[in-house]
Parts: structure tokens; C-alpha cells; sequence
């Protein structure tokens, strides 16, 4: 097998033209979010598969057709990585006739300019026409995409383009509603709704409430000069905190001088891949892209059909390329915190790279758990001092949990719920022992008096009922 990449128009032909000319083989190409296999047999392409596209689930009547508009869109962004091995490939569609390299390379050029004329006019090729004059084989195209009537006309793809603008022009169609498909619906999205704002102008309960109650979807970050909060909400539920850490409700009952607030809109499913930046369980850290080709990972994720996050790491930012079932979903850049929409990236940029395979990193539970921990313990400790050296015996065999500059904290973000959860038990257990149900029950409520506003701003009223009874 070979691989590389192609940084022109000109490199696609060259490697058709030459190396390929004589080669049986399938040839993959990367597009970004697609990636199209053929079949290529001695100068001739006898079939072809594009996977990463709904669409194409539906078999094209104009199999030719599908073709030449995906390789489309390598004309209008010409970078690709590409692979190439012998033998024939899988589920591919059957060209009725073969196509030579040649006319598909002198076709690209003619389809492209077409095709852009036609989109200049309809703007999206997933535009639903309408009829509007009767005109022989009107059947096609009433309440069909753009794409649909060009991949499924009789015609080849350069005469069904022409005929389209003509039918435009002449008024027999217009464009009934304009609408992506369902593969594209969840499109990635980043909206700064507040940005850089000095935590002092705002009214902290006010401002937590109001994501509850707007069923706010996003991300929430309290920074300073050498802190950061990452608060994680879903359709108005806190699902994550980053970093995992009970400080955080002392924070918020007395925010440190200087702290500034970001409030990031994103898309649910945007935001459980973007929170994988936080994942500990990497498939891949900080490899050198000396070692790995950024392409070869974009393409394994697209055959898999897998859902994650690769980061790619080029000099000053990074760049999270996020997937879900095998189809790039979007790409987001991240520089100097600051998080952006990009539509491309080049692939020969990649100086570091993290893989991290979807898992849950909703920890809120966990963060709920850690909380009363601390709480517990310090009661413990006003009231029943000796037991510490019990406490300690146990946090020093425990591969979650240690004992560090006067609290209890997690070892790792990546945390075993039930060992922290018999760990609460073990210190309830301890403390109605020590003081008895009644007292602790007292005490307790003292400690968390302070703290009631809070949790119910952050509505997690449950984890404690959960934990306490």
C-alpha cells in the first residue's frame, strides 16, 4: 500500500496519469468529510463507494454522475490524503461502463465549472425545486434536491446541469425550500453568548439560574490568571465540571478577584465530543506526527464509523476535528482559549496528535460526591479527631482518592464511581458511629448551610438526597 497527499489538481492528475496507470487497486481519497473509494483498473475506473455520506445509502440510478459530483468538491478545495492498495474493494457500485482516467480528469474540470454555475443560481445542491410550467419528464425533478434530480437523471451530469439552469431560466422551476439533509442537521456551531466578562458585573445566582431556566446547551467557563472552571450544561442540566474538583463550590459562594466568564452556545451533541478534550482515556497522547500520518487517522475513523475526538496540535493552537459514526461533524480550533468554527484544516500540519474514542465524561455525580466527602471529613475531624489515622490507612490504598494539603481529592479525572461512592459510605458509616445520627445529622446541615443556594442554582438537590439517606 501506498499513501500520501495531494495538494493540487495538478497532483490528482499526476497520480492517475502516472504512478496509477498501470496499477488493479482501489484508490481512497480523503475529502475532508467524505471519503471516496474506486476501483482503478489499468488506467480505467470500473466502480467506486463514498462512505461518510447519507445520501449515498440510496443507490444513484447515474452511478457516473454521483461520481464526478463528490470528486467535485477536491476541485474546489484540491487537498486530499490518499490511499492506494492492490486487490478490489468491497460493496463498491458497479460502473455500467468503465470510465479512463483521462475523461474523468478532463471531465472534472468541465462538471466543476457547471456545477459552479448551477450552485451560484440555486446556492445549495440540496435545494427542493418545484415545477412551475409543465415540460416533459417534469416527474424528476417536482419536490427533488438539486443533487437528487443530477444523480438520478438519464442524462450524464454535464447535459442534466445545463438543462437545470435552462429550466430556471426559462421559469418552468424555482426553488421550493431550501434544507440540508438529516446527515447534516447537527451541524457544529460555536456562539460566544458572553465573552471576557469581569465576574463582578453579573449577578452570580442570577446568571447560574438562568441556564436552567433557558435550557441552556453549552459550555460555562470561570478563568483567571491561573485558574479555569469548565461547567458543562445540557438542555439546562450541569452534566460535567472540569476540572473535576470540589472547589469549585467554594468559588462560586466567593469568586476570586479578577474572574472573567465565557458563555459558549454549542449543539448537545457537539458538546459531549468537545468534552473529550478532558478524557484521560486517550487512544492516542501527544504522538508526534512524525511517527503518524494525521490522514491515515481522519480516514481510519471514517472505515471504523467510529465517534471521538482527534486533536491536532500545529505551533501556538489546536485544532479538534470531531466525529460521530465514521462522518466528520465539524472542526474547531482553540487558540489562547478561544474557541472557533473552522471549515477546513490542512492535513500536513499536525506537529502532536490525541485520540480519544467516545466515552462519557459527564462527572457531575462524581464532583457531588467529592463535595460531601470533604464536608464529611471535616466533621469528622472538629469532632472525632482520632479516626483520621482510619481515614488515612484507607485513602492510602485507594486508586481514586488521596489526601492532599488539607482535602480529599481525586488522583485522576477518570474516576471509579463505585469505590468513591463505598468511600462516602464508609465515612457516613464512621460518623453516625462516632456522633451518633442525630448530631451528625445537625452538624451536617450546619456545614451545607452555607452552600444551599448554590446547589440548588446548580439543581443537584438529588446527589445529595442520593448520598445521605
Amino acid at each position: 500500500m501506498i499513501s500520501g497527499y495531494l495538494k493540487s489538481q495538478q497532483d490528482l492528475v499526476d497520480l492517475l496519469n502516472g504512478y496509477l496507470f498501470s496499477k488493479v487497486g482501489v484508490l481512497e481519497l480523503f475529502l475532508g468529510a467524505n471519503l471516496v473509494s474506486m476501483y482503478v483498473e489499468r488506467g480505467f475506473i470500473k466502480g467506486f463507494k463514498l462512505v461518510g455520506d447519507e445520501r449515498l445509502k440510496v443507490d444513484p440510478k447515474n452511478r457516473r454522475s454521483a461520481l464526478m459530483y463528490h470528486l467535485c468538491e477536491f476541485m474546489d478545495h484540491p487537498e486530499a490524503f490518499f490511499t492506494f492498495r492492490e486487490g478490489k474493494g468491497e460493496d463498491l457500485l458497479e460502473l455500467k461502463e468503465p470510465m479512463g482516467v483521462d475523461e474523468l480528469v478532463l471531465q472534472l474540470q468541465l462538471v466543476h465549472g457547471e456545477l459552479k454555475g448551477l450552485l451560484d443560481k440555486v446556492i445549495t445542491p440540496y435545494a427542493v425545486v418545484k415545477v412551475i410550467k409543465s415540460f416533459e419528464g417534469q416527474s424528476l425533478y417536482d419536490g427533488a434536491s438539486v443533487y437528487e434530480i443530477i444523480v438520478n437523471s438519464e442524462r450524464n451530469i454535464v447535459e442534466e446541469i445545463r438543462r437545470l439552469k435552462t429550466l430556471f431560466a426559462d421559469g418552468s422551476l424555482d426553488i421550493n425550500q431550501f434544507y440540508n439533509p438529516e446527515v447534516f442537521k447537527d451541524e457544529v456551531s460555536v456562539e460566544y453568548v458572553m465573552k471576557d466578562i469581569d465576574i463582578n458585573k453579573i449577578s452570580l445566582s442570577t446568571f447560574l439560574e438562568n441556564f436552567q431556566l433557558s435550557k441552556f446547551t453549552g459550555v460555562v467557563v470561570f478563568f483567571g490568571a491561573d485558574f479555569e472552571y469548565e461547567l458543562y450544561y445540557k438542555k439546562g442540566k450541569l452534566v460535567s465540571i472540569h476540572p473535576c474538583s470540589a472547589e469549585l463550590f467554594d468559588f462560586i459562594l466567593s469568586p476570586y478577584p479578577g474572574t472573567k466568564v465565557n458563555v459558549i452556545s454549542l449543539g448537545s451533541k457537539v458538546l459531549d465530543l468537545l468534552a473529550l478534550r478532558h478524557s484521560e482515556n486517550k487512544a492516542m497522547q501527544a504522538l508526534s506526527g512524525s511517527f503518524i500520518e494525521l490522514g491515515k487517522v481522519l480516514m481510519g475513523m471514517n472505515l471504523e464509523k467510529k465517534t471521538g475526538l482527534i486533536t491536532v496540535y500545529p505551533d501556538g493552537y489546536r485544532m479538534h476535528i470531531l466525529y460521530r459514526d465514521g462522518l466528520m461533524v465539524g472542526v474547531i480550533e482553540e487558540k489562547a482559549g478561544d474557541f472557533k468554527k473552522v471549515a477546513r484544516f490542512h492535513f500536513d500540519k499536525a506537529k502532536w496528535l490525541d485520540l480519544t474514542f467516545y466515552r462519557s465524561v459527564e462527572n457531575i455525580k462524581n464532583v457531588v460526591y467529592l463535595f460531601l466527602i470533604n464536608v464529611i471529613h471535616s466533621i469528622i475531624l472538629r469532632n472525632a479527631a482520632h479516626l483520621q489515622q482510619s481515614i488515612m490507612f484507607h485513602l492510602a490504598s485507594s486508586d481514586t482518592l488521596k489526601y492532599h494539603e488539607g482535602s480529599i481529592v481525586y488522583r485522576k479525572e477518570a474516576v471509579d464511581e463505585e469505590e468513591v461512592a463505598n468511600f462516602l459510605q464508609f465515612l457516613l458509616d464512621m460518623s453516625y458511629t462516632a456522633l451518633g445520627q442525630e448530631r451528625f445529622e445537625q452538624e451536617l446541615e450546619t456545614v451545607l448551610e452555607p452552600y444551599k443556594e448554590i446547589i440548588k442554582l446548580l439543581n443537584i438537590e438529588e446527589y445529595l438526597r442520593f448520598s445521605t439517606a
